[in-house]
């Protein structure tokens, strides 16, 4: 069925509680700005506790027919909001509660992709840190919630790596090591069924961190990257099969490393990916010949499961 934008009433779910919120209120009032640009009634709500009542009485008073998730990490990208929106009947754009769940849950999304037979890197969780020798080093240290490389470190030493899990552990009770792979580091987008062209990262520091992400010239960005044709082709695929073992729909993004023997270690799937004007979401999807504008609409209409004129 195709429907008239000017008749959908969409709700920007933004901001949050996590250390992720700043981004959030960025990738937010993108989304609210382009798609009132395309014609749609707009209202933005800047979620500041989990609350859940509040959320829902908003959503309803503004004749929400839509919700827009553009929130990152706890209490947005989980899986807890979107249960909520799944008890009330609520449309949403992105993956269900389980996904969402699965894909912020860094121990368990890599047993998944391990199940599919897909290489991940080698990890070890804060209890079988004692279990790191030294041929290990220089590994990964993530809070085992969270995004944005918030809260992650480079541990070249295992006094570094001490030092790596108590700065972890300030954003997540858990925290799980990776081995650090060296190579390329790669994002594949996902938008419906489409897989969207390869975007290399070459980041000022040794790896792709917080700083990198979000500061104007501390990251260089390829797309299409300049892969061999098979290496290239290997890791859409591979970014296909990542998102829809966690169950994963409407659109998110694969991080992933190809290594110097061109083998492909998938890192993490983001379910509710950046928005921002440094984010790689958007970035390939300008590749594709999909300005920012019609890849908000083109989410918008993947939750409603209608074309829009």
């Amino acid at each position: 069925m195709v429907i008239d934008r000017k008749t959908v009433k969409v709700v920007v779910l933004k901001g949050g509680i996590s250390p992720e919120r700043e981004i959030s209120l960025l990738s937010g009032t993108n989304v609210e700005r382009a798609l009132a640009e395309k014609g749609y009634g707009v209202s933005g709500f800047d979620v500041t506790s989990p609350q859940a009542d509040k959320i829902i009485n908003f959503i309803k008073e503004e004749g929400g027919e839509v919700v827009f998730i553009a929130l990152h990490g706890e209490f947005g990208e989980d899986g807890q909001l979107q249960e909520i929106l799944e008890e009330n009947n609520i449309v949403f754009t992105g993956s269900s509660s389980e996904a969402s769940f699965l894909s912020m849950d860094k121990l368990r999304s890599k047993r998944v992709f391990e199940t599919a037979g897909l290489k991940v890197p080698p990890t070890w969780s804060e209890a079988e840190a004692s279990e790191i020798d030294e041929s290990h080093f220089p590994l990964i240290v993530k809070p085992h919630f969270a995004g944005s490389s918030i809260g992650v470190t480079r541990a070249k030493s295992r006094e570094s790596l001490k030092e790596a899990i108590h700065k972890a552990k300030d954003i997540s009770s858990q925290v799980i090591i990776e081995k650090f792979i060296e190579g390329r580091e790669i994002s594949v987008g996902i938008l419906g069924k489409e897989v969207l062209p390869v975007v290399e990262i070459v980041p000022q520091n040794d790896y792709y961190d917080f700083s990198c992400k979000y500061e104007e010239g501390m990251s260089r960005f390829v797309v299409p990257a300049t892969l061999p044709s098979g290496v290239y082709k290997k890791a859409q695929s591979i970014a296909w099969q990542s998102f829809t073992a966690l169950g994963c729909s409407h659109f998110g993004r694969v991080d992933m490393i190809v290594d110097a023997e061109e083998d492909i270690y998938v890192l993490e799937v983001n379910s509710i990916p950046g928005l921002t004007a440094h984010s790689l979401l958007p970035l390939a999807a300008k590749s594709a010949g999909i300005s920012f504008g019609d890849l908000c609409e083109k989410i918008v209409e993947l939750a409603l499961g209608n074309e829009i004129k």
